[in-house]
């Protein structure tokens, strides 16, 4: 048996829309991408269709990052780093 995971980046999936932030982070996220463009569920999709392909099958115990190269940027965050969505209203404001 072979076990893998798929780690997709942002995108607008209806699911998505319901956070309110979504479409600030999706545009943070193209803009900042090693490869800026946008992700989409088929790239998601063609990966899952590979990993259960006979083309991946020596692949196992690994997580398939569909995002771009974004997870690899490794940009730690700072104060003030997530004012963009907060400043857009999307996410609540403690206190």
């Amino acid at each position: 048996m072979r076990v893998n995971t798929i780690s997709a980046g942002p995108y607008a999936s209806r699911a998505a829309n319901v956070t309110g932030a979504i479409a600030a982070i999706v545009n943070f996220y193209e803009q900042n991408a090693p490869t800026p463009a946008q992700l989409t569920p088929e790239n998601v999709a063609h990966s899952a269709v590979f990993l259960a392909s006979p083309f991946a099958s020596a692949i196992t115990g690994t997580t398939l990052y569909v995002d771009n190269g974004y997870h690899a940027m490794g940009k730690a965050m700072g104060d003030g780093d997530l004012e963009w969505v907060m400043k857009a209203g999307d996410v609540p404001r403690e206190g």
